[in-house]
């Protein structure tokens, strides 16, 4: 597996949804551990934080997380709002029921997720339905366009905006995750799509590109190490 500068996407195991349910689990544990140890947990609530903090107290907050595949991000954000004392309310969409059944058992004793089937180029929700709606680690999966839709539809949907938190390509980043699931883990799955993932993402730069091509009148994007790409759109003050 040769690294390309250029993006050219490329598919992903999990995406076929041919594994056997056992695997997938497994690769979804692995999955968790990077987010725990490489920062895709502490990026979106870094940002998810500076949102909450212009709530009034007392008052819930809504979130719509589209694509949430195992559910843990909802869960990060719903352990951090338990710790801050915030009222929080989770919509996690996703059009994989085999992935939500999953998530169903993963968000037990999280009353505040709701899970529903929908599609995440056309959310079955209105203008400003929610007070912030966010994507984790799945932008990469889609094609630019899909990906320009997906920000159209995020910033339409949430009030005071949005955030996406993905992967950074660069071939450091590239080789690095290369190496580490070939060192902590035997899942197939782990070991073809995270390097795969890497390829397959956005620079910083082409994510504000694509920002701009939706329409997203203000927003910023933030570099985290290791790699990572904070997408945010700020609808306060429009």
């Amino acid at each position: 597996m040769l690294f390309s500068p250029s993006r050219n996407l490329r598919p992903e195991l999990l995406d076929l949804d041919e594994a056997p349910f056992a695997e997938v689990k497994d690769s979804l544990a692995d999955v968790r551990r990077v987010n725990k140890y490489l920062s895709g947990y502490k990026v979106l609530l870094f940002h998810v934080g500076k949102f909450l903090k212009r709530q009034p107290l007392g008052k819930e907050f809504s979130i719509l997380d589209l694509a949430t595949g195992s559910a843990d991000q909802p869960i990060a954000i719903v352990e951090m709002t338990r710790r801050l004392g915030v009222k929080i309310r989770i919509v996690a969409l996703d059009i994989n029921l085999k992935m939500l059944n999953y998530a169903r058992m993963e968000t037990r004793g999280y009353p505040e997720i709701s899970l529903i089937q929908g599609n995440i180029h056309a959310p079955p929700f209105s203008e400003n339905s929610f007070d912030l709606v966010v994507n984790s680690l799945s932008l990469h999966h889609f094609t630019r366009e899909e990906a320009v839709n997906i920000l159209k539809e995020a910033n339409s949907i949430g009030r005071f905006g949005f955030i996406i938190n993905d992967l950074h390509r660069s071939r450091v980043a590239f080789m690095s995750i290369y190496i580490l699931t070939r060192l902590l883990t035997n899942n197939r799955l782990t070991r073809h799509d995270a390097p795969v993932s890497v390829m397959n993402a956005f620079t910083p730069s082409e994510m504000a590109k694509m920002a701009k091509d939706a329409g997203v009148k203000k927003f910023e994007v933030h570099r985290h190490f290791p790699y990572r790409i904070g997408l945010v759109g700020n609808k306060v003050g429009h």
